[in-house]
Order: C-alpha cells, then sequence, then structure tokens
C-alpha cells in the first residue's frame, strides 16, 4: 500500500491493490473468528466492493469493532442471497430480507456470482457506495444480453484495479485489529 498524500495524513487515500486489500480482510476475518470459507467469502465480497463501490473497508472496519463477525450478516447475508437466487430461478423474482440491514459490501461479489449465473439484483448500480445499508435486495432472472453490459463495466472496474490500484481510505485500514 502506498500513501497518495505526500504529508503523510491518516486520513489521506492509501492506493491498495486488489490482493492487499483482500489479505488485509481476509486476516482480520480469521483474526475475529470466522472460519477460512467464511473469511474467505468476506474478503471476496469487500474486495470487489471496494473495487466497486468505495466505503467498502471502512463498513467491514466498523462491523470488526462492533460485531461477532463470525456469527454477524456478514457471515450469513451471502447465504440468504443465494437463497433468493434459487427462489427466482424457479419463480422468475424473489427477494432476500436482512435484519438487520446490512452494508453492500458484505454481499457485493455474491451479487456478482448471481449476476454470472442469469440473476440480477434490481436497484444496484456502480453508483452506489459500499458502506449502503439494504434491507432487501430484489432479484429477477435476465437474459445473457441483459447483464452482459453490467458485467462489462465490472470486468472494466476490476481490470483498471489492478492496474492502477484501489484508493482506499487510510483511516479505515489502521483500524484493523491484530494487524
Amino acid at each position: 500500500m502506498t500513501n497518495r498524500d505526500v504529508g503523510g495524513d491518516k486520513d489521506a487515500t492509501i492506493t491498495a491493490a486488489p490482493r492487499e486489500i483482500h489479505d488485509l480482510v481476509y486476516r482480520a476475518s480469521r483474526i475475529a473468528g470466522c472460519d477460512p470459507g467464511t473469511a474467505e467469502r468476506i474478503a471476496e465480497n469487500v474486495t470487489l466492493a471496494e473495487i466497486r463501490h468505495g466505503a467498502a473497508v471502512r463498513a467491514f472496519c466498523e462491523a470488526l469493532e462492533t460485531l461477532e463477525l463470525p456469527t454477524s450478516a456478514w457471515a450469513t447475508a451471502p447465504d440468504a442471497l443465494a437463497a433468493a437466487e434459487v427462489a427466482a430461478r424457479v419463480g422468475g423474482t424473489a427477494s432476500a430480507t436482512f435484519d438487520p440491514r446490512v452494508p453492500l459490501a458484505c454481499i457485493a461479489a455474491s451479487i456478482k456470482h448471481c449476476l454470472e449465473r442469469g440473476v440480477a439484483t434490481v436497484g444496484i448500480d456502480g453508483k452506489a457506495r459500499g458502506d449502503l445499508m439494504m434491507a432487501v435486495a430484489e432479484m429477477h432472472t435476465v437474459d445473457r444480453e441483459s447483464e452482459s453490459a453490467t458485467r462489462a463495466r465490472i470486468t472494466e472496474a476490476l481490470r483498471d484495479a489492478h492496474r492502477l490500484g484501489v484508493g482506499v481510505d487510510g483511516s479505515s485500514c489502521g483500524r484493523v485489529p491484530g494487524l
């Protein structure tokens, strides 16, 4: 990670490689008590959300400070989304309800995987922030042509992130316990 601010301001944006974000979130999730599979899923969701939406690392750090991560929505919300995906395949539409609300950061990669399998989430675009709190995710089936533009934008964002890095709030990185 490199600090973009020459003065070393703690609140400055840090440029990080996607792998660095993934590794940071994975290690913090393991330290917080998550099993390797859950930690991997959380890291994948946060990394994609930070790349595509921003504010995901900050949302994750806030969760670390206030929640028991292994039993929180960060661990369970992707399963609720998967169940809604299955229901949408059967009925054409479905919704995943989150109580308590969850940040987009904890389901971003899961939404992408659903899209790759032909089920899209309504109302979430590239302008939404990773800390956007969601009570429900409405899902519907789509054909390959409908989802290709969204997939292309995601692919472009991933390519740019790997080539140029991702701007991450520097104060969030310093809040990760144990690192």
